[in-house]
């Protein structure tokens, strides 16, 4: 996508918090699993370019989801389970998108 380009209209679902949104600029894009996560768990050792590619991760689905930028902020770096996530991705979409990306 060019650096210059948005998104000019649409709806999106915020699974979240269960929003539905019409207003592009009231999203985040947040990674299903923290990269301080990811960091902790052997990213560390990666090569930069290898973190990069990583973090912006377009090929896989599960990775990235556009969610309420409240939502996406109290959720923010949760290394825990999902149990010891803040209530609104206390979902089961998000335990089985968090699951399956670990």
């Amino acid at each position: 996508m060019d650096a210059e380009a948005a998104l000019t209209g649409g709806s999106w679902f915020s699974p979240y918090d269960n929003v539905q949104v019409q207003d592009a600029s009231a999203l985040d894009v947040d990674r299903v699993v923290p990269l301080a996560e990811d960091w902790d768990r052997g990213a560390s050792h990666w090569s930069a370019k290898e973190r990069e590619a990583y973090a912006n991760d377009l090929g896989d689905e599960r990775a990235l989801i556009a969610v309420t930028a409240k939502s996406g902020r109290q959720k923010a770096d949760v290394r825990t389970s999902p149990n010891g996530c803040p209530p609104p991705v206390k979902t089961v979409s998000y335990v089985v998108r968090r699951t399956s990306r670990l």
